[in-house]
């Protein structure tokens, strides 16, 4: 399971960018954990897209820990590779591990529910675009 809160140590398999953008397509409420002495993220929110030290704690307890992130897409702004997040697991694998065709069936599935600006981001390894209607 990923929760914002674990984002911030994922960095992109690639080029290896440790600021990747975030869109959530699904989301749910998992269950507060135990109550944070401090904050979780220390360098960035990635649920209010900004730096973390400009979040309360208790913005962070109440809006963030109980949070799972079901589904999304990762996108590295430095070399366009996209990463989906697939029942709640962050799919981050070096291109010549990737399945070309599980790409383009994520890229297809994904690509009704984002907003332009992740599909203009996110180019590599496959468009992040819906497939042809007369596509297999």
């Amino acid at each position: 399971m990923v929760r914002y809160y674990h984002l911030e140590m994922l960095a992109c398999p690639e080029c290896r960018n440790p600021r990747l953008m975030l869109y959530v397509v699904r989301e749910r409420r998992s269950g507060m954990p135990p109550q944070p002495e401090r904050l979780k993220c220390r360098r960035w929110c990635y649920l209010f897209d900004r730096p973390a030290s400009t979040v309360p704690l208790s913005t962070c307890v109440s809006s963030c820990m109980e949070k799972e992130i079901e589904e999304g897409v990762l996108v590295c702004p430095v070399c366009g590779r996209w990463y989906p997040i697939v029942e709640s697991i962050p799919v981050m694998m070096d291109d010549k591990y990737r399945d070309p065709d599980r790409d383009r069936e994520i890229a297809s599935r994904l690509a009704e529910r984002v907003p332009e600006w992740v599909k203009l981001r996110a180019s590599a390894p496959v468009p992040l675009e819906p497939r042809e209607s007369g596509e297999g």
